[in-house]
């Protein structure tokens, strides 16, 4: 395979093409030094076989704060912690090196030591919001010298190349390279391809002064900054040549730039896999140095094509090691099935959106993300009979955690297949698939006994004589009390559940045949991509459709009705779509939803269900609605009554999962990782 070929970018010798991306995760100490967290984090990512780790941003001025708890080299004093977090690195033959920056605008400076960030130009941070002034030229000196000091720390801490950020326009030479940003006049304005290179080109050169020419280099820069008035991909091909002059050994090639949402840098499934390769391509035909892309190259497969096809030589990748660290490792065993991939919900970036709480990033498939102190599979000092009960995400990763730590793990699940609210929500939302696949083939890799099709009690939990009982039984769906009369077009949550859930129900929205055959097949052929398939075909649904509910799984039910033509209306009484997601992913489906026609109506109270209309109020003023199909979803409520029966009986007895209370794969994740590491 190419991504296992080792490749050599000016002298550093990387034993495969796989480069792990620079991610904050605010796991730094407070003296912005790399913290034991932050070492456990990236040791994992090194045991896991990845050829280059980049660590995350790094300023060169430790006034100029870029996240609460992030990095820097700026300063002799931290050489030290440096130097011990590459050491512990490099036992396992991987190349290391920081990624370089001064924030710019995107500085906290302002709020840490009361200095107004500085700029190319007077404007405003594109994450912080706060004001930042123009730098004057007689002030560039000092900054290039601080680029060049930070890159001979990074040598003298053991480092094997440094990165340098200049993409993305949001720190200073991103800033200064892109005329969103860049409003001068004078010699370092964007007007030409002269001068808005010439700060970059300068740090480029004292770097090599002073940090050796023989000390690599890799310039991380957007190919195309995808906005009006921004820098494409023609202005990147035609400034590229100029910048290895300089000294640029490799390129990092992303794409887009830096907003409150950092929409355009890390994308969801609105945006194709591999979206900056036609960047990295343009690049690549022009220097010859090697070239480095990143974004959405959530399957080995695909990174693999793109190697294959010369259209970029290394694979940058950022979530898909979050999620998980083996996943070099996995595939020069050939082991790809056991690969947990990514699925692009974005909770890395809405874990870190709750600053001012120093908030830490975390991983919503991977609950070791971050956790790798605590979280570590090691085998149990004594091994247990642990009984669990439910196969939905919770179930499955704590059976999964339990028989990798030597447990003898009996999964009980009253359905005839496992998967439990994930099946619709894969269905619905194709990235969520690709863990339900990963789940489900773990439980026949693992030593794992299955039991489908089998309703527990206390009284069978008990018989099988458990250590251990593990209750993750999920959410009961709760009907809104909504007048409805006898002949409305009704589907409701419970209905479709059932249906994908192989078991028989009676709705007067669904047709006989089509709820017979779910119930025969019991899911068991018919997968979520499957029905994503048939779904282009035939749906059990009227052209127009009203949606009664708001949260996360009614929007991208929306989504999924309105992507095969239907007229979708979505009535929520909340003020906010999906309050339990974060901001980021809330606005790649409003974007999605507005983007495909779906009426929006929030803050309105349902008040009946007439047939073929939902009439509602809205701001006090009674309005309807016409749909041909009306679903309700119905609000999950814990189900407790078994976890309630178990406890009674004496039993030692845990819940996770939706069962304890609504929540995301991240909930049942993290509980199940949780109780399944003290057990």
């Amino acid at each position: 395979m190419k991504l296992l070929e080792p490749i050599n970018i000016a002298g550093m010798a990387v034993k495969n093409r796989m480069v792990m991306a620079p991610m904050t995760t605010n796991y730094g100490n407070e003296d912005q030094t790399p913290s034991e967290r932050l070492t456990a984090f990236l040791l994992e990512r090194a045991r896991g076989g990845v050829g280059l780790i980049t660590v995350e941003v790094c300023t060169v001025d430790p006034r100029q704060k870029y996240q609460p708890q992030s990095l820097t080299l700026g300063d002799d004093s931290v050489i030290a912690a440096h130097r011990r977090l590459t050491d512990a690195l490099h036992q396992y033959d991987v190349k290391v090196q920081p990624q370089l920056t001064h924030p710019g605008p995107e500085s906290m400076s302002a709020i840490y030591f009361g200095e107004q960030p500085v700029a190319p130009s007077d404007c405003n941070g594109a994450c912080t919001g706060l004001p930042a002034r123009e730098l004057a030229v007689s002030e560039l000196d000092a900054i290039v010298e601080a680029y060049a000091q930070g890159a001979r720390r990074a040598r003298e801490a053991g480092y094997d190349g440094i990165e340098l950020h200049a993409a993305h326009c949001y720190m200073l030479l991103g800033t200064f390279l892109s005329p969103l940003k860049n409003k001068r006049q004078d010699e370092y304005g964007a007007d030409t391809v002269e001068n808005r290179t010439r700060l970059l080109v300068r740090v480029l050169k004292r770097i090599k002064e002073v940090a050796g020419h023989d000390f690599p280099l890799t310039l991380r820069i957007s190919g195309f900054e995808r906005i009006p008035g921004g820098r494409d991909a023609a202005d990147t091909a035609r400034i590229a040549p100029l910048l290895v002059a300089a000294g640029v050994d490799a390129f990092h090639v992303s794409g887009g730039v830096s907003d409150p949402m950092v929409s355009q840098m890390i994308c969801g499934s609105n945006y194709p896999d591999g979206y900056n390769l036609p960047e990295a391509e343009a690049i690549k035909r022009v220097v010859k140095v090697p070239v480095m892309v990143v974004g959405r190259f959530l399957d080995p497969e695909f990174a693999e094509q793109a190697l294959q096809e010369g259209r970029a030589d290394m694979i940058v990748m950022g979530r898909p090691l979050l999620a998980d660290p083996d996943l070099p490792n996995k595939v020069r065993d050939g082991r790809l099935t056991e690969i947990r991939r990514c699925i692009s919900c974005q909770n890395c970036i809405d874990s870190m959106f709750m600053w001012p709480l120093d908030a830490r990033m975390n991983c919503a498939v991977n609950a070791a993300t971050g956790r790798e102190l605590s979280h570590r599979y090691e085998r149990a000092a004594q091994a247990k009979h642990i009984v669990i009960v439910g196969g939905g995400p919770a179930g499955m990763e704590a059976a999964r955690i339990c028989a990798e730590r030597g447990h003898r793990v009996t999964l009980l699940e009253r359905n005839r297949q496992l998967g439990g609210a994930l099946r619709l929500a894969s269905t619905v939302h194709s990235d969520n698939e690709r863990f339900l696949v990963y789940l489900l083939h773990e439980m026949q890799r693992l030593p794992i006994t299955l039991r489908l099709g089998c309703e527990a009690s206390d009284e069978l939990i008990a018989s099988l004589m458990p250590d251990e009982v593990v209750i993750a039984t999920g959410a009961v769906l709760h009907m809104p009390e909504i007048p409805v009369d006898a002949g409305a077009a009704l589907i409701r949550g419970d209905e479709l559940r059932a249906l994908f859930e192989g078991r028989i129900t009676h709705s007067a929205g669904m047709p006989w045949w089509l709820r017979a055959g779910a119930a025969l097949l019991g899911g068991r052929l018919i997968t979520p991509s499957l029905l994503r398939r048939l779904s282009y075909y035939y749906l059990p649904v009227g052209k127009r459709v009203a949606i009664i509910g708001g949260d996360l799984a009614a929007i991208e039910l929306a989504e999924f009705l309105a992507k095969r033509g239907r007229r979708v209306s979505v009535l929520y009484e909340g003020e906010q779509l999906a309050p339990e997601i974060g901001p980021k992913r809330r606005l790649e489906h409003e974007l999605r939803l507005e983007a495909l026609l779906v009426s929006i109506n929030c803050g309105v109270r349902v008040q009946g269900i007439n047939g073929k209309h939902v009439t509602f109020s809205a701001g006090g003023i009674a309005t309807s609605c016409h749909a041909d199909s009306i679903i309700l979803p119905g609000e999950p409520i814990a189900r407790t009554s078994l976890y309630d029966a178990v406890l009674a009986a004496g039993l030692s007895a845990h819940a996770i999962g939706d069962c304890t209370g609504l929540g995301l794969i991240v909930k049942a994740t993290s509980e199940a990782g949780e109780l399944a590491h003290s057990l």
